[in-house]
């Protein structure tokens, strides 16, 4: 993406934000323990994002949106920059939130960064961790990262550092979003919405309107140079049975998510309608129909046939008319 006019690009401030994350270690199965060695993917999002400053020199963009498919490490990296602005970001009294549409999801993060803290001896002696409330804290700077739930009116008048809102796709309606994004920041001088989502099933939801708009920013329908879009995944009209697809959709490929993992997905969805619809969603990150088709649209669409009226005179004919009612 093209870097917004009188910005520039701050090498040291990106330098910070790549080597705090790459001194984290990982913390789930095989990777538990290890640097994070964080990915090429990853970290072209991480310099964009923190190295990208206006001619003040504070952060460029306010919000980043990051779509990519199951399995390809969004929890640990959005983990990875809650601590960073926790305690790295230079931000006295800093409040960062972790946002999902239950305490439950958004405990998923938080138990990921709690755990990173646990696992680098120089951030457990400065952070403390309370597993009761879902709390980290961070004395030196008075700064602390708490989870939130979806309660919203308990959130008006908060004083966000930081927001990581996980799964954007399982928000009920669009109220937590509003609330925690949408001026809770203000008396910040660079405050950050850090935004993680898969695709999901409802065109009308908060999150397929926040994908719509990082959509056009990519395509130059749109121009929001406080908005940073990361959009991973196929084209509605990509074949779902190539594996070069797969490729394009997954970033982590290779590293988090195997690819003889999704080829057992597949083998298992083909052939039945429901499963194919959620390796489309899940593992190809496309939108789809809140309702999977008990006949494929493609095979509909080979049975097409043109008939002369005439060839059908004498015979029993029937008429069929497909009708959507919303009554909502």
């Amino acid at each position: 993406m093209k870097m917004p006019k009188g910005a520039r690009y701050d090498k040291e401030k990106a330098d910070s934000a790549v080597n705090f994350i790459n001194s984290l270690c990982h913390v789930h199965g095989e990777w538990a323990g290890k640097p994070f060695n964080i990915m090429k993917w990853q970290e072209k999002i991480i310099r964009d994002i923190f190295g990208t400053v206006k001619a003040n020199g504070y952060r460029q963009y306010n919000t980043a949106f990051i779509f990519t498919p199951k399995k390809n490490a969004k929890s640990e990296l959005a983990a990875a920059v809650a601590l960073y602005l926790l305690c790295a970001d230079g931000e006295y009294s800093a409040e960062v939130f972790g946002c999902a549409a239950d305490k439950n999801q958004a405990s998923i993060i938080f138990k990921t960064a709690a755990q990173m803290v646990r696992l680098k001896p120089a951030l457990a002696k400065r952070i403390k961790v309370n597993e009761a409330t879902k709390r980290l804290v961070y004395p030196m700077m008075n700064s602390y990262y708490t989870v939130v739930s979806s309660d919203v009116p308990s959130k008006y008048g908060i004083n966000a550092s930081g927001v990581i809102f996980d799964e954007l796709l399982a928000q009920p309606n669009r109220e937590l979003y509003d609330t925690m994004t949408k001026g809770s920041g203000d008396a910040r001088r660079q405050p950050l919405n850090f935004i993680l989502t898969t695709a999901g099933t409802d065109k009308r939801s908060i999150c397929y309107e926040v994908y719509q708009k990082a959509k056009d920013i990519l395509g130059g329908k749109r121009i929001d140079t406080t908005f940073y879009p990361v959009i991973y995944g196929a084209a509605h009209d990509d074949d779902w049975e190539d594996e070069a697809v797969w490729k394009k959709a997954n970033p982590s490929l290779g590293i988090t998510i195997t690819m003889e993992k999704l080829r057992q997905a597949y083998e298992s969805a083909k052939g039945n309608p429901v499963e194919e619809k959620l390796f489309r969603q899940m593992r190809l990150n496309i939108w789809s129909e809140e309702t999977a088709r008990w006949l494929p649209i493609e095979v509909w669409n080979n049975l097409e046939e043109n008939y002369d009226e005439y060839d059908l005179r004498g015979r029993v004919c029937y008429g069929g008319l497909d009708v959507f009612l919303d009554t909502r």
